[in-house]
């Protein structure tokens, strides 16, 4: 039974590993703190998690960010598995500025997954990076990212394909206060799997996902805010024969 489950929290960690978000950085001096509750829902399949992530401008145009996600409960079929808490790849995320309108970034996920959260993986190196767009139009903010992910080798010496994405975004500032938005990510794998270098089996090029969301932050005061959204993952052959239902929950202060 836990395989299964493990099966479904590997999937919906393919998806959680992405930037903070597509748009400037913020001014030297400023920063976020933010915790997520995540649920992740597949078949039948659920699983819980908590993140806690902060990020910083160190210097004009330069941010640094840590996230910490926890699994915290997983369950199959209505059974929960008895010992599902874990700790899950923390990520270091960051960006520089090169242009008004355009960042570089790195996301870095560390080997920390624990065996209750990632049985069935050898714990590599991740890797995320690329380039964002953004631009304002009136009242909608626009953002755009296009990225590579790739892993190193682990333990076992095996690597799976890389994956393509490219994300779309629109926040539509309709008040001071609440900010909606919706925006969509389309992924695709490129290559094969190898071991120790050398390409193995059929090539995965081509095979798509794609995941749609919609959400919405509400600034309460200056400094508080909340947020949510609800995100889709469909795609056989790269989320699974059942779409992967993300629901998040925020709570963040600026400082």
């Amino acid at each position: 039974m836990f395989k299964k489950i493990a099966l479904a929290a590997a999937l919906a960690a393919t998806a959680s590993f992405a930037t903070w978000d597509y748009f400037p950085v913020q001014e030297a001096g400023k920063g976020q703190v933010e915790i997520a509750d995540i649920s992740n829902i597949q078949g039948k399949s659920t699983k819980l998690e908590a993140n806690l992530r902060a990020r910083y401008t160190i210097v004009q145009n330069f941010e640094a960010g840590l996230s910490i996600p926890i699994q915290t409960y997983v369950s199959y079929d209505g059974k929960a598995a008895d010992d599902a808490f874990a700790l899950e790849p923390i990520e270091l995320m960051l960006r520089y500025q090169f242009l008004p309108n355009v960042n570089a970034f790195l996301d870095v996920a560390f080997p920390t997954c624990g065996k209750n959260a990632c049985p069935d993986k050898d714990n590599p190196f991740g890797f995320h990076f690329g380039a964002q767009f953004s631009q304002k139009f009136g009242m909608v903010d626009f953002g755009s990212e296009l990225g590579l992910k790739l892993e190193s080798r682990g333990k076992d010496k095996d690597t799976p394909p890389w994956v393509l994405n490219l994300g779309l975004e629109a926040d539509f500032a309709v008040s001071e206060v609440v900010i909606p938005y919706v925006g969509i990510d389309l992924m695709m794998k490129l290559g094969k799997n190898s071991y120790k270098g050398d390409s193995y089996g059929e090539s995965h090029t081509g095979e798509m996902g794609v995941s749609p969301y919609i959400g919405l932050v509400a600034n309460i005061t200056p400094m508080f805010y909340l947020g949510g959204d609800i995100r889709l993952g469909f795609g056989e052959k790269f989320y699974g024969d059942n779409t992967l239902i993300t629901i998040t929950v925020k709570a963040g202060l600026n400082f």
